[in-house]
């Protein structure tokens, strides 16, 4: 199945079965194979995220249990050899929607342990994003505190979902973050 968002929840018992049953009323929502780590899929992301940023404000149990919610924007098939390259293929279109200011790339690898090296990845990809914005007349400069953009990718086994997250974006959804 497709999915469009990557849930993590705050450990503990049951926590998973009572946010996944709460989740499921906007759209499908599924375990993963990683402990506390769930996917889902539902239609209307913005409105997705202002139900959850509601309910969390009014101190419901089960919100209070989500980790972090990352709405992923597009989603592929990898292998350790080449998940390098699909990443930067993957991400290239975001070098459009970037204006000059500051970003940095993050790799929530989730399986293949000592298969991918996580941080030559990120500044592969973050070096291929400074090519493509820099041919547009776009500077951009590293930040990892609060940077205007943050190049997301989180890997779950053999598959990778991307996202663009904005500091507007986690500033009004606190919960929108990489770690």
């Amino acid at each position: 199945m497709d999915w469009n968002l990557v849930v993590t929840i705050v450990a503990g018992p049951h926590h998973v079965h009572d946010v996944l049953r709460q989740l499921n009323a906007f759209g499908w929502f599924s375990r993963t194979a990683f402990k506390d780590v769930c996917t889902g899929e539902v239609e209307d992301v913005p409105a997705f995220l202002e139900h959850i940023a509601a309910v969390r404000e009014q101190h419901d149990s089960w919100a209070l249990m989500v980790g972090r919610i990352i709405p992923v924007e597009r989603v592929f098939d990898f292998t350790p050899e080449n998940f390098a390259e699909r990443l930067k293929e993957a991400v290239a279109p975001f070098a459009e929607r970037m204006q000059s200011g500051t970003f940095h790339v993050r790799v929530e690898r989730r399986g293949h342990a000592g298969e991918i090296p996580t941080q030559a990845i990120e500044r592969a990809v973050a070096d291929h994003l400074y090519e493509l914005a820099q041919a547009r007349g776009v500077r951009l400069a590293t930040d990892f505190r609060e940077p205007d953009y943050v190049v997301a990718a989180e890997t779950l086994g053999e598959q990778c979902g991307v996202a663009l997250l904005t500091r507007d974006l986690a500033r009004r959804f606190p919960f929108v973050q990489v770690h």
